[in-house]
């Protein structure tokens, strides 16, 4: 990635958790980045119930430095301080209970809420995601004008590109892949 986004790929495990991989180029340097998890509540279209998004293991690296961090568990959002000012970021972390199962439906049937730890760095940047594993069925930004994100036709289906990182909530309806 050599222009300013944010490429988020995200792998699905059967317990609903999703290892993630942020790759960020920002505009300007910064020298502090704004974590924060995917909203829950209302604007979760077709999930049931609310969410408590939690993202653990988290490593950072800026420019290619180690981000010295207290604790890799993000529960809330939080400000994080780079060790030098940075236009490239990386985040690699398990992002676990943003995720409802379907009941009643087919076995491993769920809804997910994800979005961009450092959508709030610059709510302008273009999203990408790549979501693979499980079986993608449908992708919809309520935070956008036209909510239904979701382009091709499964078993290729895949979410729209160049989503603002302001808006690039996304609620993802996946089959989970089968635990070992």
């Amino acid at each position: 990635m050599t222009a300013p986004g944010i490429h988020l790929a995200a792998v699905p495990r059967g317990d609903g958790s999703f290892d993630i991989t942020e790759d960020v180029v920002l505009r300007s340097e910064v020298a502090l980045i704004r974590l924060q998890l995917p909203q829950s509540g209302t604007k979760l279209v077709g999930m049931m119930r609310p969410t408590k998004p939690i993202a653990t293991s988290l490593k950072v690296t800026a420019d290619d430095q180690p981000v010295p961090m207290e604790t890799t568990k993000l529960a809330a959002a939080r400000d994080l301080p780079l060790t030098v000012a940075a236009t490239k970021l990386r985040l690699v972390y398990r992002l676990s209970g943003s995720t409802v199962r379907s009941l009643p439906s087919e076995t491993g049937r769920a809804s997910a809420a994800i979005s961009p730890l450092t959508a709030g760095v610059d709510p302008t940047l273009p999203t990408n995601y790549q979501i693979s594993g499980g079986s993608l069925l449908n992708a919809v930004c309520p935070e956008m004008t036209e909510t239904r994100c979701a382009v091709g036709e499964p078993p290729g289906l895949g979410i729209q590109q160049g989503i603002p990182a302001g808006q690039s909530l996304t609620v993802l309806q996946l089959d989970l892949p089968m635990q070992p």
